[in-house]
């Protein structure tokens, strides 16, 4: 018994040991992650799924993308259907006539209304380089009477090259002639996005509206036409931005 006990007593120290690097090495190291740092049984983050909060962000993401598109879809309707037609009433008389050019029709019209005596005066904006009065008599083949009012009450601008530099020719010729109220002449696509800008231009003067409606323009079916389509969701995206600029 005695050498058993010593036998054991020596022994049980190694053992002590033993057992120490065993408890503190391989119990250890079976309590560290396995297999690339991961415990047994356990899904990985990141890797095999993403996590609630991510899911939710896309679906947040997805719905507000497809509420934005209906709202500029539902927006570019609305713009088609409320564009401006010309009135039947009788029109108010005013000081001058601002003609923005981008269609023989619109010079037209513009030069009957000053021939009718709604207006007094007539800016035609815009006018590219080499055109002259001369010109545009033989382009728009007038008669007598447009002829005579195109050479004694027609101005001719070749500075504007977009609607607000239209809106500031027009803003100093109307003040340089004392005028307090002018019509406006351009294709009824492009009226809306017009009054805004020559509204901000101009808030002091009375702003009229006379829109050209161009023979090539259908509205009915003008989603089945790819360059109508094309001509009105680049028209309204220019309001669109007129309105955030100003």
């Amino acid at each position: 018994m005695q050498i058993k006990g010593q036998a054991v007593w020596l022994i049980m120290p190694g053992r002590w040991e033993e057992m120490g690097k065993w408890s503190h090495g391989t119990m250890a190291t079976n309590k560290e992650p396995t297999s690339g740092g991961m415990m047994p049984g356990k899904d990985r983050p990141g890797k095999d799924r993403p996590g609630p909060d991510l899911s939710r962000s896309l679906r947040y993401v997805v719905i507000y993308l497809c509420l934005a598109v209906a709202m500029l879809l539902s927006g570019l309707q609305h713009f088609v259907l409320t564009l401006p037609s010309a009135s039947g009433k009788q029109l108010q008389y005013t000081d001058g006539i601002v003609v923005m050019t981008g269609g023989q029709q619109r010079l037209d019209d513009g030069l009957q209304l000053l021939t009718d005596g709604i207006a007094g005066k007539m800016l035609i904006s815009g006018v590219g380089d080499g055109v002259s009065r001369a010109v545009l008599v033989q382009q728009l083949d007038l008669d007598e009477r447009e002829i005579n009012a195109l050479f004694c009450c027609v101005e001719l601008d070749f500075v504007a090259k977009d609607t607000r530099g239209n809106a500031r020719v027009a803003r100093r010729w109307a003040i340089d002639n004392n005028m307090r109220s002018l019509r406006l002449v351009t294709a009824n696509y492009h009226m809306p996005r017009a009054l805004l800008v020559f509204a901000n231009e101009m808030p002091e003067f009375n702003l009229y509206q006379y829109p050209v409606y161009p023979d090539d323009l259908r509205i009915d079916g003008w989603w089945h036409d790819r360059a109508m389509l094309r001509l009105l969701i680049r028209e309204y995206a220019k309001y669109l931005a007129e309105t955030v600029r100003i």
